[in-house]
Formats: C-alpha cells, structure tokens, sequence
C-alpha cells in the first residue's frame, strides 16, 4: 500500500513547484520531490494491498473495507 501524508504547510510550498520532465514522463507526483531536494520517509509493511488507480479499483476496495 502506498500513502502519502503531507502537512498543509509543505502542501502549499509543493504545489508551487514546477513539475519536472520526468514527472511528467512517468507520472509520478514524488519525483517532484525528490527533485527538488526533499525526501520521502518510506515505511514497508508485510500484508498484501489493493493499488487504487481506476474508479474500479475504488469500488473494490470500497466493498472490502465493508
């Protein structure tokens, strides 16, 4: 599972930041981040998830939190 929380200070400064090129090529908000020189804390954990990128994928994950 990925979850991004941001505080709304730092919100406010990111969406200012110009999206790069490569953000752009794959898609990803987080290398807007590290490509302006701040990281990001990673937490792995050992259950399975359910990615959400379609309105599909919502509906099935609404069912299983249910």
């Amino acid at each position: 599972m990925g979850l991004y929380v941001y505080r709304r200070e730092y919100l406010l400064k990111l969406i200012k930041l110009k999206s790069s090129k490569l953000e752009n090529a794959e898609k990803l908000e987080q290398l807007r981040i590290l490509e302006n020189g701040e990281k990001i804390k990673v937490i792995e954990v050992k259950t399975d998830s359910q990615s959400v990128d379609t309105q599909k994928d919502l509906k099935k994950v609404r069912k299983l939190i249910k």
